[in-house]
């Protein structure tokens, strides 16, 4: 782009109408300050900072470890969305151990870290010094090579009945006993490859050695669970780990997941937990104990490498937060017909390293100062009618006038203008945040970037500003509302909320068809959550909110004063739900105040996008159920009960814990590996009780039809619906073991014959072709296994009581399809999509047809 081009945007403006009711941009001013931010030279040899992929390997390039079968099955077996869940509610009672004791944490400034490092080592001593001891006694009990006449059931047993010694608190007792499945997980392995011998397997180190390696591993992870909490850990883990994987496994030149539009809130934890397990299996595997050692330390020193790699602290960028605010306070000083564009240029290296989620991406665009200058000059101009104090303070009377009720303003604000200048903040923030994944060929077309960087900022406007500011066509509402930043008082800004409320009736038409984290329906939420007859209508009151880079729904949850929300405990977070665009139209009739995103950030409450946003439901009367659940292994019990240092003590004796009933949920498993195919089908406490309840009455017609209507619809609606998400495929090159994290390329394969391959399936890309083959096959699945379920309770009802009965939450049905025959030509595709083999191998491929299945009963949730 020449220096001309670049100019060129001001002949732009002066046909542009800006969003706002009363002003339209005129003629750019064409002063030596314009001149100085837009007429520089801008390079054409700039690389796009909006988009990055992995080299992805051509087919016949990969190969695959001799030992991949057992590497995968192991990490596959190690991969739990329960843990996951068990990190985040850790950070967040990690949090909670500084938050009540610091006011200001931005204006700690460098303090705020080195505090919160203190507190969290206290936070952690106990818990180390517990996985120290259980590492111990685990070496000690498995060290020697006498393991011929050792049996699963023995090592089962050792760690099912393992005692605790310490005091912990309940997220750090939950924490525990993931780590320990996890080790349980390594030994079985570990004694297995032993049995099978040197020959089979390769050099496997001594059990005791590997688990005193283990030990290395914990304090690393609980470092990083810290960086999640204090936001300093990368959002871009998954590379890593996907790379990781690739290395153990000899992948050379796997792909790493591509770059998507949406932007994560804050670090995915799935990532943490796929570094650690892949870090677990390298110490498993490793040919000698230098290597392990190699292992352990590059695992410790990771934390280090992220703090010298923090590309914000070198380029001397201050955190997000507080450069929006010396950008606030830089507007309000501005004289009288002074260019706000120099306070933008400041900020918006700021926003761009908040916002992009592989951060060397951004730096590529902060390096290019010519671009933040125009973009700066262009946003100057929008939003200049709005910086003088006569503008600016009636602006932020009429935010105050609409959110008084919904965010509870102060009377004293109504007389200041820092509302306004946040607007105009929040305004430029999202317009950097909705320019998304910009091409290559947009940077350097200075035409498309200013149309791009208009119709980002109208967007950002629309959502920012109170809607009567706009022109009627470019309101997003009827009504007047506007997104203010939360928490307004004593700590930094955490998520946005809507300044209004919405009441709104509940029926059951509206319940059983809105869908909430997981794909579960509303009205299982209102049943099982909060103990109500979802059949009967009800009065709400709607609270939104969205979330902004740092975001964890927790923090809604602490600082919102919403009654229902507020004192719910460390579980309230657990009320909020995506706010789609099916949602808002549903509940609140405003369609455009909803926001779709894809499947994986509507799985899981820890991970969610920058821009997405939720909803509450305040019903009167109505409370989040908090039950006490066994949560340890049968026969396992700590010495001690109670509260961890530093963290207030609650109720948890007797191996009970409070926790959140689960609905009803499912989960399938294919192992490609061992020809093996899992359901694990989970009844909620609620389903259970129900079909208990009628069995005990001997009324079998009703407990078989109750059984139908709950297998049947978690079945369709949850399995069939959410395949990417609800399906764990376990095959030797596919570390990333659910399809919704996979990502192929065209070029990594040819397609033709593959169609044909299964039944004239009509795909044109890799993912299509394995989604709609996995598809195909859950759902032939599916059929057989509630057949399965139904047949079981006809024969073996007296088990599935017992495990009602049991102080667990609900009970697990799993069906286990044994050497499933067929597996091998459906292993061939993926082997063909991966990049192994041809496809001509797979021409003749048959669905598999299904053994009788063996049936397990459990009490409560068990998912593989």
């Amino acid at each position: 782009m020449d220096r001309q081009s670049f100019d060129g945007y001001t002949s732009v403006l002066a046909e542009y109408e800006t969003p706002f009711a009363d002003t339209t941009m005129r003629e750019a001013d064409q002063s030596a300050e314009a001149e100085h931010y837009h007429t520089d030279q801008y390079s054409p040899e700039y690389e796009s900072p909006f988009a990055m992929t992995f080299e992805a390997p051509l087919v016949g390039q990969m190969t695959v470890s001799p030992v991949a079968g057992e590497i995968v099955n192991l990490l596959g077996e190690l991969q739990s969305e329960e843990f996951e869940e068990q990190l985040y509610e850790m950070a967040q009672e990690l949090e909670d151990t500084w938050s009540s004791k610091v006011s200001n944490e931005t204006a700690m400034g460098d303090r705020f870290v080195p505090y919160a490092t203190q507190e969290a080592h206290q936070y952690f001593e106990a818990l180390l010094q517990e996985s120290n001891r259980m590492f111990d006694r685990a070496s000690s009990q498995f060290s020697g090579n006498n393991f011929e006449d050792l049996t699963d059931a023995e090592i089962e047993n050792f760690f099912e009945t393992y005692e605790w010694e310490s005091t912990l608190s309940p997220a750090q007792e939950q924490f525990f006993g993931g780590i320990l499945k996890k080790v349980k997980s390594v030994v079985k392995k570990g004694i297995d490859l032993a049995k099978k011998g040197v020959a089979a397997v390769g050099k496997i180190l001594p059990i005791g050695m590997i688990l005193n390696k283990l030990k290395g591993l914990i304090k690393p992870l609980l470092d990083k669970v810290l960086k999640f909490a204090i936001g300093k850990l990368p959002a871009n883990l998954q590379p890593y780990a996907r790379t990781l994987a690739g290395k153990l496994l000899n992948m050379a030149g796997m792909a790493a997941k591509e770059t998507e539009d949406e932007i994560p809130a804050a670090a995915q934890l799935e990532s943490l937990q796929a570094e650690f397990d892949v870090q677990m299996a390298n110490l498993l595997f490793a040919p000698g104990e230098a290597e392990a050692e190699d292992f352990v330390m590059e695992y410790e020193s990771s934390i280090d490498t992220m703090q010298r790699e923090d590309p914000a602290a070198e380029a001397g960028i201050p955190a997000l937060d507080a450069a929006r605010q010396r950008f606030i306070s830089e507007l309000q000083e501005l004289q009288p017909g002074q260019s706000p564009a120099p306070a933008i240029e400041r900020f918006i290296p700021a926003a761009i390293m908040a916002l992009q989620p592989v951060i060397k991406i951004a730096l590529n665009i902060i390096g290019r100062q010519k671009v933040i200058n125009f973009l700066a000059g262009l946003l100057a101009k929008l939003v200049a009618k709005y910086v003088p104090e006569q503008v600016a303070k009636p602006l932020a009377a009429s935010i105050i006038d609409v959110g008084m009720s919904a965010i509870g303003f102060e009377t004293a604000e109504r007389n200041r203008s820092d509302l306004a200048y946040e607007a105009i903040a929040n305004t430029v923030q999202e317009t950097i945040q909705n320019l998304g994944m910009l091409s290559e060929e947009t940077l350097n077309d200075q035409e498309a970037l200013t149309a791009e960087t208009l119709e980002a900022f109208e967007q950002a406007a629309a959502n920012n500003f109170p809607q009567q500011h706009l022109k009627a066509h470019k309101r997003l509402t009827q009504d007047n509302g506007a997104w203010v930043m939360m928490p307004r008082y004593g700590h930094k800004h955490c998520y946005k909320k809507y300044a209004r409320v919405f009441d709104v009736t509940l029926d059951h038409r509206i319940t059983s068809t809105l869908r909430t984290f997981r794909g579960l329906p509303l009205s299982h939420y209102l049943r099982d959550k909060l103990g109500m007859d979802p059949a009967k209508p009800v009065q709400a009151r709607v609270h939104i909110y969205e979330a902004i880079p740092g975001t964890k729904l927790y923090h809604i949850a602490k600082f919102e004063k919403v009654p229902g929300l507020r004192g719910s405990g460390r579980f309230a977070y657990r009320q909020l739900h995506p706010l789609t665009v099916q949602a808002a139209t549903a509940l609140l009739r405003e369609p455009r105040l909803g926001r779709d995103f894809r499947v994986p950030f509507t799985t899981v409450r820890h991970r969610i996008a920058v821009g997405q946003r939720f909803y509450f439901l305040e019903i009167a009367g109505a409370k989040l159920r908090v039950v006490p659940v066994a949560t340890r292994p049968q026969g396992a019990r700590a010495t001690a009960a109670g509260a961890g240092k530093g963290v207030p003590s609650q109720p948890h004796t007797g191996g009970l814990a409070p926790r959140v009933p689960n609905s009803s949920d499912v989960q399938g498993v294919i192992n490609f590996v061992r020809s093996e195919i899992r359901f694990n089908y989970y009844f909620s406490e609620q389903d259970a009780l129900t079909v208990a309840e009628k069995l005990n009455a001997k009324d079998y017609a009703g407990a078989f039809i109750s059984i139908r209507y709950s297998i049947r619809t978690v079945l369709q609606n949850l399995l069939i619906k959410n395949v990417g998400s609800k399906v764990k495929i376990i095959h030797e090159t596919m570390p990333e073991m659910y399809l919704e994290n996979y990502t192929v390329t065209q070029d990594q394969f040819s397609l033709a014959s593959i169609g044909s391959a299964v039944g004239g399936l009509a795909l044109n890309a890799g993912k299509e072709l394995l989604q709609k083959l996995v598809e195909k096959l859950v759902t032939v699945i599916a059929d057989a296994a509630y057949n399965a379920v139904l047949n079981y309770f006809k024969a073996r009802e007296k088990e599935f009581l017992a495990a009602q009965a049991s102080p667990m939450d609900g009970v697990t049905v799993k069906i286990i399809w044994f050497n499933v025959p067929g597996m091998a030509a459906i292993s061939a595709i993926i082997n063909a999509i991966k990049g192994r083999l041809s496809v001509g191998n797979i021409a003749d491929l048959v669905l598999p047809s299904l053994p009788a299945p063996e049936v397990k009963i459990s009490a409560g949730k068990h998912f593989d």
